[in-house]
């Protein structure tokens, strides 16, 4: 399925140091760890099947058992070649990093999670019931993105981006509802420059980077990056199949959080917020701290699990890669659960009655990618998928629920049956899953 719609996969996912420029070996200071060979078995066969091409570090019970970089191509003249101190965009985790900036500050006496926004923003419409923890958890009612946008994003200063923010219209009351907003996390990134008079990446610099000697990260923007000399530059597969790199940022770039770092900067990072007050803070449900972050050609996670003792980090210049499934095969293996080896794909389709197929024709709102909408067609007797008008492939059923559009990979299109006597979908898209009702 080549859908144009940009995934940008921040999801704070709620299932959820010696630098080495070796590239084929792992460094591991517990050799005799079972998980060090699963692990690397596991990356190889990945890479193998050409969907990985980046670096990972694993730590458990407080020592490293893994931390290797994997290649795609073997030429360390590519733009696509890494090594275990390349340094790489994290994308959304720098929403964490906002969250944790925002409790080191409260520590400071600077700021309190519960100010309203209007404190520091004085004219934000609605700023006298969205708080700063509104805005920290997706509460704020704030829109996903920004709306009726006439303008790069890449193009807008600070105060344009805060000024197209007050024009949105909020989606639900302020704390009633929790519905991922990009939109409320650049306010964020505005409230913390401007209660540490800086900007947002060089407030990272003095309250983390620097403390943690996490000499290999910066903020792209706003702040110093004399130290981005091993910048690893995104990669994507094009219509032919063919990896090309994306070597300028996208023109939907907002500036304030965009941050890079390496993956042994990023598990210091993680270790910190292991300490209190963070950890209590900052963990879900299932105690882990973590967050995921992605855009066309990158994709980055980082995870803790203080209770299991472990942790890790993986970072990506290239976005075809099976994301989700990554995390959770990883949790299996430091878990001790039973998990699979990545291997060849290929799917066969069977045939149902167009009887079936009928059932499943309409139009899905997919409201955590923009507000997607994707028609399902039945034209010849197969199901079609449209996006915008314009035909995005075939569905093949696998099963009478189950369907795909190509047979060697694992992305799929599932119809599931709702409490309104129809279906709505569950597309597995780039490692990502994603809901659509049926409108």
């Amino acid at each position: 399925m080549n859908f144009k719609v940009i995934l940008f996969l921040s999801i704070c996912i709620s299932f959820t140091f010696c630098k080495n420029e070796a590239s084929k070996t792992p460094t591991t200071t517990l050799p005799s760890n079972p998980n060090t060979a699963k692990l690397d078995e596991y990356f190889t066969a990945l890479t193998r099947l050409k969907e990985f091409n980046g670096c990972v570090i694993v730590q458990q019970n407080g020592e490293e058992v893994f931390k290797k970089a994997f290649n795609l191509t073997e030429q360390k003249d590519s733009s696509l070649y890494v090594t275990t101190a390349s340094q790489f965009d994290v994308r959304s985790i720098s929403k964490l990093m906002a969250k944790a900036s925002i409790l080191q500050l409260e520590q400071e006496g600077k700021i309190k999670r519960t100010d309203y926004l209007n404190k520091y923003i004085p004219d934000f419409p609605n700023g006298e019931k969205i708080t700063i923890e509104h805005l920290m958890y997706n509460q704020s009612g704030l829109p996903r993105e920004y709306v009726d946008l006439q303008q790069n994003e890449f193009d807008l200063s600070n105060e344009q981006v805060i000024d197209l923010a007050k024009k949105q219209t909020l989606e639900f009351e302020p704390g009633t509802d929790t519905r991922y907003s990009n939109v409320g996390f650049q306010v964020l990134y505005y409230v913390i420059g401007q209660i540490a008079n800086t900007s947002f990446s060089q407030n990272l610099h003095h309250i983390f980077f620097d403390r943690l000697q996490m000499d290999d990260s910066g903020g792209h923007f706003y702040a110093d990056n004399s130290n981005l000399n091993k910048y690893a530059y995104g990669h994507e597969l094009n219509d032919n199949g063919d990896i090309i790199p994306i070597k300028d940022f996208l023109p939907e770039t907002f500036k304030m959080g965009k941050i890079y770092s390496t993956i042994d900067d990023l598990m210091s990072f993680i270790s910190y917020l292991e300490k209190e007050p963070f950890v209590s803070i900052l963990k879900n449900k299932s105690g882990v701290i973590g967050h995921a972050g992605g855009t066309d050609g990158k994709r980055a996670y980082i995870h803790s699990n203080p209770e299991l003792k472990y942790k890790f980090v993986f970072l990506t210049n290239y976005d075809a890669i099976p994301f989700q499934k990554i995390i959770e095969d990883v949790q299996k293996i430091l878990e001790g659960k039973p998990y699979d080896v990545p291997k060849e794909i290929n799917r066969i389709a069977i045939e149902i009655s167009e009887d079936i197929l009928k059932k499943y024709v309409g139009a899905y709102n997919f409201e955590e990618i923009e507000h997607l909408i994707l028609e399902v067609k039945l034209e010849e007797g197969k199901l079609v998928v449209y996006q915008d008008g314009e035909n995005n492939g075939v569905l093949f059923p696998e099963s009478e629920t189950v369907f795909f559009s190509d047979k060697k990979s694992a992305e799929s299109f599932e119809f599931r049956k709702n409490d309104k006597a129809s279906f709505d979908a569950l597309m597995d898209f780039r490692g990502a899953k994603w809901e659509g009702v049926r409108l």
